[in-house]
């Protein structure tokens, strides 16, 4: 590991990490903790390191995979095909957490080509698993390419996902997007007690929004979208694509309501 990099660590009292070395120019990415916090790795990979966490709760292990996804398409679709294999051997709890190299929803995007074929795969597999995305506040985008203008493109990257396991330990917990600093993505926050540390002003139904017809259509969709054959998991993501589906129509079909 490069000694600068380790330095740096040691300085702000990461004591601990996993890494993966840099081809060239391209990939490379670590994990650290302090000493305070109890991890057993798991398994290293040149996009994923997963380690078990026991600290946090005590009682409850859960199994922490952070991602740096392939970029290349046949990478991906790879990749994703045997995404599953990570947590056959667990059943507990399990979040996903990182840059994606990918988007899942066509609104995590802006600007540039949409999105290939090999997004799919990430999103299929997402789904099978019935892996659910922390809701998250603060920027739109986590990551930008720097142009200006009509070629500027930016997208949501990074992000967290887990299943119901988890989202049972921590059913508050979501994330805060905060400005970058000196690289082309922004650091993503982790808060597993949720959105009062935060200040986010939560999702409120709108009884008005009954009055229109497509109010309907936003419900069916959402829940469509959200089946499970896990009856837990089908509801928490039912939920959850309903709160998403609703704010993106009061925003851009109905007229903004102030939530």
């Amino acid at each position: 590991m490069e000694p600068v990099l380790v330095s740096r660590l040691r300085r702000i009292r990461f004591g601990n990490y996993l890494y993966v070395l840099p081809v060239g120019l391209s990939g490379g990415f670590c994990l650290a903790w302090r000493d305070h916090v109890d991890m057993e790795p798991v398994s290293v990979s040149k996009n994923l390191i997963s380690c078990l966490v026991f600290s946090n709760p005590v009682s409850s292990p859960w199994l922490l995979s952070a991602i740096y996804g392939p970029v290349r398409s046949l990478e991906k679709r790879n990749f994703w095909d045997n995404f599953h294999k990570e947590v056959d051997r667990f059943n507990g709890g399990w979040l996903v957490i990182g840059d994606f190299n990918g988007v899942l929803y066509r609104e995590d995007r802006h600007g540039g080509r949409e999105e290939t074929s090999s997004s799919s795969h990430m999103i299929n597999e997402v789904d099978n698993l019935g892996l659910v995305e922390l809701p998250s506040q603060g920027l739109k985008y986590s990551w930008s390419n720097g142009r200006g203008a009509s070629k500027e493109i930016k997208a949501k990257l990074d992000r967290g996902i887990a299943n119901s396991n988890w989202w049972n330990l921590f059913p508050n917990a979501d994330m805060k997007v905060i400005p970058q600093v000196s690289s082309d993505h922004s650091p993503v926050v982790l808060n597993s007690e949720g959105c009062l540390s935060f200040a986010r002003r939560p999702f409120r139904f709108e009884a008005i929004w009954t009055r229109d017809r497509r109010s309907h259509w936003v419900v069916e969709h959402a829940w469509a979208k959200g089946f499970h054959p896990n009856p837990s998991t089908r509801l928490r993501r039912s939920l959850y694509h309903t709160r998403r589906g609703f704010s993106f129509w009061n925003k851009h079909q109905f007229g903004k309501v102030q939530m």
